[in-house]
């Protein structure tokens, strides 16, 4: 089989924001810049070139897997496939349940505390620790911290490397190269710097991670992606959710997962949302789903002080502000990345924060969001919604 066709065993990790002196000297030691994306494409090239073409992609391939499950780099024995998990690309408490007190998981940002020996939180909701440096001009009301831990969950590296130029959930890696690196720095604590070719050859392999065909056609062909039509009437109830087929000005309630899950990988702003003035450019990735406002997973509360260029300030309360964090702007409060949900069914747990476990937890938290925004009345998202929307899911 083409290694490019196989079910990968995934990769990468959001745990640590980087932006150090480890970054600085892997760019000045190997003098390139990480950020240029390795994308997935056919390229026509002379017959003659073909095999070794072929040839060399295998070879990347099988080093990218083998620094991907085994690549430690002197650290303290993680590796890119503790977090991503084959089953899913990514990591659930019934996941943790199976592994050995002795696992690397159980160390570091994996614990209640820094560093601690005790892993409660980890094992409840497969959630890490994550250093978030401050903007300079933001800062947590009643700490001198320059930084903000927050807990975030594993996103699943399935369908995303070749697929999604937005990295983790604020958005805040510009390339695979060095979110790999980061995570290896920050989570993995390696104390030998990975070279260049190492980064972009896990950066490649993890192009190569798909949990469904259509998903890598699309990625490696063009081919184009088609929402099923649905087979049962509750399927086809579910459908109409998302699609834009409705002049969306004051749309009736059916069509709003479109207004954020729209584009062919599900993940933008529909033309019915920015008609409806939703705060971005079609196209946009990051919106609060008002996870952060619920703030269903407990976390504790940080109040942040966000100054303006004039001197004023704003406080805001959130147990984690998302992309705010990332470009000291209040309009970015609790926005998050938007993913796609093709292929979502095989990817729990869900949100930044792991606060739905299933797909039912996911949708009692939109029945929750969609009568918040738009009033109790039950035609917001009814309970029969929600069992239509998770049958037509489970299509993706």
């Amino acid at each position: 089989m083409n290694p490019a066709c196989q079910k990968i065993k995934s990769f990468r990790t959001p745990f640590g924001y980087f932006r150090s002196f480890y970054l600085q000297s892997a760019v000045s030691l190997f003098g390139f810049s990480l950020t240029a994306s390795l994308v997935s494409a056919q390229v026509n090239m002379p017959a003659g070139r073909q095999d070794s073409d072929r040839i060399n992609k295998e070879k990347e391939f099988a080093r990218g897997e083998q620094l991907f499950n085994e690549a430690k780099f002197g650290g303290n024995g993680r590796t890119c496939v503790t977090c991503h998990t084959e089953q899913t690309g990514t990591l659930s408490p019934a996941q943790i349940a199976t592994r050995s007190p002795k696992d690397p998981i159980f160390q570091h940002d994996g614990a209640d505390l820094m560093g601690g020996n005790t892993f409660s939180r980890l094992r409840s909701t497969a959630t890490f620790l994550v250093e978030i440096p401050l903007p300079e001009n933001v800062q947590i009301v009643g700490s001198s911290s320059r930084s903000v831990l927050v807990r975030r969950g594993v996103p699943t590296v399935d369908n995303v490397p070749a697929l999604d130029p937005v990295l983790m959930w604020d958005g805040r890696e510009p390339s695979l190269e060095e979110q790999a690196l980061s995570a290896w720095l920050n989570h993995s604590q390696i104390t030998k710097v990975p070279s260049v070719s190492d980064l972009q050859a896990v950066a490649a392999y993890e192009r190569t991670q798909f949990n469904r065909e259509k998903l890598q056609k699309f990625a490696t062909q063009g081919t184009p992606l088609q929402l099923p039509t649905g087979r049962t009437e509750s399927e086809k109830r579910g459908r109409i959710w998302l699609t834009d087929d409705n002049p969306l000005n004051g749309n009736p309630p059916r069509g709003r997962c479109v207004h954020c899950h729209s584009g062919p990988m599900l993940n933008q702003f529909s033309p019915g949302a920015v008609a409806l003035g939703f705060p971005a450019k079609l196209g946009a990735r990051f919106f609060s789903a008002f996870v952060s406002e619920f703030n269903d997973a407990g976390q504790t509360p940080f109040t942040f002080r966000f100054t303006a260029t004039d001197g004023t300030t704003t406080d805001l309360t959130s147990p984690d502000a998302g992309r705010a964090l990332i470009t000291g702007d209040p309009k970015d409060f609790n926005f998050f990345k938007t993913p796609t949900i093709w292929g979502s069914k095989d990817t729990p747990p869900y949100f930044h924060d792991n606060s739905a476990a299933t797909l039912e937890d996911l949708m009692n938290h939109y029945q929750k969001y969609f009568r918040a925004v738009f009033g109790t009345n039950p035609d917001a998202m009814s309970d029969q919604d929600k069992a239509d929307i998770i049958a037509y899911l489970k299509l993706l």
